[in-house]
């Protein structure tokens, strides 16, 4: 029966290259907005394509944004609504703190008109003044401009 000598040293090499090649792999920049700027931002709305168009087209979050956006709006797949589609109309895509505020602005238009209100998560997020109730309600005032539509 033979025996396999296993160096250490090597081993550890193969491990390391092992973990760097995971790592490299799933390193990704801050923000998806970054690798893909004229990304368009789609939220789906409950309601017929004519009700959101003569609603989007008063006043309201994205009226405010009008100069700056490019604004789509279509019936969703499946008779599901209406899709409200914006992007930032300048050529590299817009500034992060822009496509906060878009991104913020269609949550709100999407609120509005199904709800008829900005529905906004209850306040105060925690009472607690320790730092997990601080790092809550950080995260609950920066929660309209990022994340997921």
């Amino acid at each position: 029966m033979s025996r396999t000598v296993v160096d250490p040293a090597a081993w550890a090499g193969r491990a390391i290259d092992t973990v760097r090649d995971f790592v490299g792999r799933t390193e990704r920049p801050a923000s998806k907005d970054v690798a893909r700027p004229r990304r368009w931002l789609v939220v789906t709305v409950y309601r017929q394509p004519d009700d959101v168009r003569t609603r989007v087209d008063g006043s309201g979050p994205l009226s405010r944004m009008r100069n700056e956006i490019e604004l789509t709006i279509r019936p969703a797949p499946g008779d599901k609504g209406t899709e409200l589609a914006a992007r930032p109309t300048a050529p590299d895509g817009g500034s992060v703190d822009q496509r906060r505020r878009l991104r913020a602005a269609l949550r709100e238009t999407k609120s509005v008109l199904e709800c008829g209100e900005v529905v906004e998560p209850s306040r105060p997020g925690s009472s607690h003044p320790g730092p997990a109730g601080q790092v809550l309600r950080a995260a609950t005032a920066r929660a309209w401009g990022e994340g997921r539509l």
